[in-house]
């Protein structure tokens, strides 16, 4: 086992010395969102899609800036009771819209895997509410919402899957500071990110 991990450890090394100091490329995926402090709180699932700017630091580290959209928010159901005594599903989808500038630090353990840190400052460019009662139609209001929002980033990431090719797999997780939507109460961002990007240069 020692062997094992020395060997990984000493090759870690070889990608990052040939790669250029500086890297650019593209991203998309899909985002996992809800926002803490609702009951019945579930998912909201949306596209993440963007551009990225890595400069390497040495052979071990590097940073790494996005330029992205992701939606945010979250879904639920729970069961109500009308006065008639009927139990009727009540259904609610809070959707946001963020551009995001994520700075983060990354660390290559070995040539294929890496963690990452940092902070991502987020621009909501829109947030509406969607409601329904049983089988009625959506109901759809525009929310009143803080347009920045600032987070902490952790995640994992791949590289050189396959030898010379430009692809990489990164799983990224996002917590918010700040409550998102206003006269709510405590509700930040949460949210998991696994993405597929591609590297021009």
């Amino acid at each position: 086992m020692l062997a094992v991990i020395f060997f990984l450890f000493s090759n870690g090394s070889t990608l990052k010395a040939q790669h250029n100091d500086y890297q650019f490329g593209v991203r998309g995926g899909l985002g996992m969102a809800t926002l803490s402090g609702f009951q019945n709180n579930g998912l909201r699932i949306g596209g993440v899609a963007g551009v990225f700017g890595k400069y390497f630091i040495n052979d071990h580290t590097s940073i790494i800036a996005d330029f992205n959209y992701s939606m945010g928010g979250q879904q639920s159901e729970k069961w109500v009771t009308e006065q008639r005594g009927e139990h009727l599903k009540v259904y609610s989808k809070y959707s946001l819209h963020y551009l995001n500038i994520p700075i983060l630090y990354q660390y290559y353990f070995t040539d294929i895997l890496g963690l990452e840190a940092g902070a991502d400052f987020r621009f909501c460019a829109n947030a509406n509410l969607k409601t329904k009662i049983g089988n009625e139609q959506w109901n759809k209001q525009t929310l009143k919402y803080n347009t920045f929002d600032l987070g902490f980033i952790l995640g994992v990431y791949t590289d050189n899957l396959i030898p010379d090719d430009n692809f990489f797999v990164s799983l990224r997780a996002y917590f918010g500071f700040l409550d998102v939507v206003k006269e709510v109460g405590n509700n930040k961002n949460i949210s998991v990110q696994i993405s597929v990007g591609y590297t021009i240069k």
